[in-house]
């Protein structure tokens, strides 16, 4: 019971959250065709139009607080269940438990009024209710019960629960049908099931003509109508209508084309456990004639959920749910376990799942913050967006879809802005080939019209401008598109929202944002300017509610703030990031690695600047590689050093390349030795770490690497007038390359003025 309150209580999220809320409000303001009026690129009906009506209406009426009640709703009834078959001791044993509550946890970002849950509680609830109401009678359960005349056929069900049962499936593959498109796999489940009775001659063959045209007419009962059928084995099986490559590391791609995590491997134990359970724990009474054609039944169904699992990662969760929904039916066994121990055992096990899935860590109420828009509304309230929007993931066209309404009005003469696409349509309608070729150009600035090697034309051009593209959203983890419109007109509209807008530079209806996020660039990269992690405001997008308590940051939210700003190439900013997650998460290692990306093309940046690197940006790059490749504190002086004189001679022999050698293998000149103890405090602490050991050094008897790194750190931290005093300790020294020409650079950097 604690388990599902803590499956319970988490935030509400998924990609498509915005989208679907999106939806609901187009069919709550009267539209029939909810997508085509929110899209440029859609066009005619949708079968699940209804999908994102029941998500709205409980966040109009009750706001966030609605999606988590029902989440709340939902495990109180499941709670209730195991209880009762708990007090009743008929079946429930702690296998039961144990496996409840692991699919609990597996399924718990799919417990949200969203079309994928009604597509869970459909493949859970109508297969199997249909397979209890045409069940033959059990067998006799013990030696005492008397046995069924053998020669008495089986009676067949009454008029009335006939007639219940095909109203009942009727209705409930209407009510499928137009609120999620899983009906494809529903229909499948519930046609074996039909065709198992009708073999086992509990089910006449009228009646099961009946039933299938039962099924087909309420699946159809749509806008969409019998094309119903073909979009949901289109959305079920995704490569029916687009080519692999571009479904490959999505939902929507094999499970052979993804990476795997807990979901996935707890699918394999789940199968296992099937397979067991049918060929080798069989019971006496799964022995009996009548469980050995329904096992047959079972193993057809079984092949047709596996099948639709592995073919794209998004069915995972109907063929769990199944698998457990059929495998708690059929473990019917009394529990001879003692009170203790069927206590004892499900709390270890599942406590213990429960934390190493995460679902402590995401424990809160609200809405998810990955899916918090205020930043995206913030960085286009000074904006008037007109023309459509391309966006590049699906939560990316769902927070917009979501905000346009509240946007700024466009200027006079200028249509208002409209989504081109979103991914989440484009893959059930065969555009996502496109959409992925367009993401393709945009990463490689591909401009101008070009062939591709398949004939069609490429650049991006001409596309945007036949669709009058105005702006583009991109998620901040898309890192690659990020650094590659750096080098395009297209300029950031923010920089920390969860996603990123960006408009044409000189485009009269984003100017002014334009212009402001290019002040805000300068001072977080070259003024004062520290990272502070946001704290709790009490809004919905907070998980304590009530604003007292510091806001949890994880390590994965500063990684990507600090690569977002990498791929901007603000990587002093990137740093200042990086000092405050690597302080509170010492040995994350995707932080660790972040720094060292950012030394790294920082000294290539200076070997492009200068011809070679500073020695300290070097060792700064060299040792932040990994722990092991620190430059040691008893390194013997050099006998043949890559610079014999650092202050008459060049480097010919300094690092030419982006990768470092290992630092054992880094020999330093003798003037340069006050560096190992400063890269070794720049890295533990930062900038700010690295000032204040060098403080305790004597300046006017430093060697100009020294002054050199010094000045960098206090660049970096933003301690100007320490960074003139500095620069004017330098001067005093007869410099060389490369830091004759990295000494003026570093000076225009945080002083442009002197040189305007």
């Amino acid at each position: 019971m604690a388990l599902l309150a803590l499956v319970a209580c988490q935030p509400i999220g998924g990609d498509g959250l915005w989208w679907q809320m999106s939806r609901g409000r187009a069919v709550w303001q009267g539209q029939l065709q909810p997508s085509a009026s929110l899209l440029a690129l859609e066009s005619g009906r949708e079968a699940d139009w209804l999908g994102g009506l029941p998500l709205y209406a409980v966040y109009q009426v009750l706001g966030s607080s609605g999606g988590m009640l029902c989440r709340i709703a939902l495990c109180a009834v499941a709670v209730l269940w195991l209880w009762k078959s708990w007090r009743g001791r008929r079946w429930a044993s702690p296998l039961h438990l144990i496996l409840v509550g692991l699919t609990a946890i597996a399924l718990s970002s799919s417990l949200g009024l969203q079309p994928v849950f009604y597509d869970l509680l459909g493949v859970a609830v109508l297969p199997l209710w249909l397979l209890h109401r045409l069940a033959a009678p059990r067998p006799r359960e013990s030696a005492e019960e008397p046995a069924a005349d053998e020669s008495t056929p089986a009676p067949a069900p009454p008029a009335l629960s006939s007639r219940i049962t095909l109203v009942a499936v009727g209705l409930g593959f209407v009510l499928w049908s137009n609120l999620a498109t899983g009906i494809a796999l529903g229909a499948l489940l519930c046609l074996v099931g039909i065709l198992e009775a009708w073999r086992r001659q509990t089910l006449s063959r009228t009646s099961a003509v009946m039933l299938v045209t039962a099924i087909v007419l309420g699946g159809s009962c749509n806008p969409r109508g019998v094309f119903a059928w073909i979009d949901s084995l289109q959305t079920l099986l995704p490569f029916l209508q687009n080519p692999a490559y571009v479904l490959a590391g999505t939902t929507w791609g094999s499970m052979l084309q993804n990476d795997w995590g807990w979901q996935e491997f707890y699918f394999l134990v789940l199968t296992a456990a099937w397979i067991s359970d049918l060929f080798v724990n069989r019971t006496a009474n799964n022995q009996a004639a009548t469980n050995q054609a329904a096992s047959v039944g079972d193993l057809l169904a079984f092949a047709i959920v596996q099948w639709f699992a592995w073919a794209a990662l998004q069915n995972l969760p109907l063929a769990m749910l199944w698998m457990t929904a059929n495998l708690v039916s059929r473990w019917r066994q009394p529990s001879v376990w003692p009170t203790a121990t069927r206590l004892a055992v499900p709390t270890i096990v599942l406590l213990a799942a429960g934390w190493g899935s995460g679902l402590w860590g995401g424990f809160g109420w609200g809405i998810e913050q990955r899916q918090d828009y205020r930043l995206l509304r913030n960085g286009l309230q000074q904006t008037h967006p007109h023309g459509t929007a391309f966006a590049d993931q699906t939560r990316s066209a769902a927070m917009l879809a979501w905000l346009l309404p509240d946007l700024p009005a466009p200027l006079a003469d200028q249509p208002p802005m409209q989504l081109q696409d979103i991914p989440l349509r484009a893959v059930r309608r065969g555009r996502l080939e496109r959409h992925h070729q367009l993401l393709s150009d945009l990463k490689r600035n591909r401009l101008m019209r070009y062939w591709r090697t398949d004939g069609s034309a490429g650049g991006y051009w001409l596309t945007f401008a036949e669709r009058n593209t105005t702006l583009l959203c991109v998620s901040n983890t898309n890192f690659e598109l990020i650094r590659g419109l750096e080098e395009t007109a297209w300029k950031p509209l923010s920089l920390d929202s969860p996603v990123l807008p960006f408009a044409i530079a000189g485009d009269e209806a984003y100017v002014q944002q334009l212009i402001q996020i290019l002040q805000n660039q300068e001072t977080i990269e070259h003024r004062y300017w520290q990272y502070e992690p946001a704290r709790s405001s009490g809004s919905e997008f907070d998980r304590d509610r009530l604003g007292l308590t510091m806001q949890p940051v994880t390590a994965e939210a500063i990684w990507e703030q600090a690569e977002v700003f990498r791929a901007m190439d603000l990587h002093y900013a990137a740093l200042r990031v990086l000092v405050v997650g690597r302080e509170r998460f010492p040995n994350d290692p995707a932080l660790q690695d972040a720094f060292g990306q950012c030394q790294r093309e920082l000294a290539d940046q200076e070997r492009i600047d200068a011809g070679a690197a500073s020695w300290f940006r070097f060792l700064a790059a060299a040792a932040a590689t990994s722990p092991e490749q620190r430059v040691p504190q008893d390194l013997p002086v050099p006998q043949a050093p890559p610079l014999q004189n650092l202050q008459t001679e060049g480097t010919s022999n300094a690092w030419q390349g982006p990768e470092p050698p290992p630092s054992r293998a880094v020999e330093i000149p003798a003037a340069a030795e006050p560096l190992r103890v400063l890269v070794d405090a720049y890295l533990e602490g930062g900038a700010p770490a690295m000032l204040e050991a060098g403080s305790r050094l004597a300046y006017d008897d430093a060697p100009p690497e020294v002054l050199y790194g010094c000045l960098c750190a206090a660049i970096e931290s933003g301690q100007y007038e320490l960074a003139d005093q500095l620069l004017v300790r330098l001067r005093t020294h007869t410099l060389t390359s490369p830091l004759r020409e990295l000494v003026p650079a570093r000076e225009i950097e945080y002083r442009p003025e002197r040189f305007n």
